[in-house]
């Protein structure tokens, strides 16, 4: 699945970030609980539409229709 953020269709929150992406003609609501660790959402949109294509791709979806993403949804570095 790939997810393509529109452009125009982010807002943000005090507490999270609502984008709204498209695939083929389908829209999904996603949101980004705003974390210090995640930063700035609209710099990350790419690895963002990633997590979400991810996370629609395994049925991980709220009971309101939405894919929220979290810091444990971000990739964890390897330690060395």
């Amino acid at each position: 699945m790939t997810l393509v953020t529109l452009p125009g269709k982010i807002l943000d929150k005090a507490h999270h970030t609502l984008l709204l992406m498209q695939e083929d003609a389908a829209c999904h609501a996603i949101c980004v609980l705003n974390d210090s660790r995640i930063g700035n959402v609209r710099s990350k949109l790419r690895l963002i539409e990633t997590i979400a294509a991810r996370k629609l791709d395994h049925g991980e979806i709220a009971f309101d229709g939405r894919v929220w993403i979290t810091t444990a949804d971000l990739p964890h570095p390897t330690p060395h």
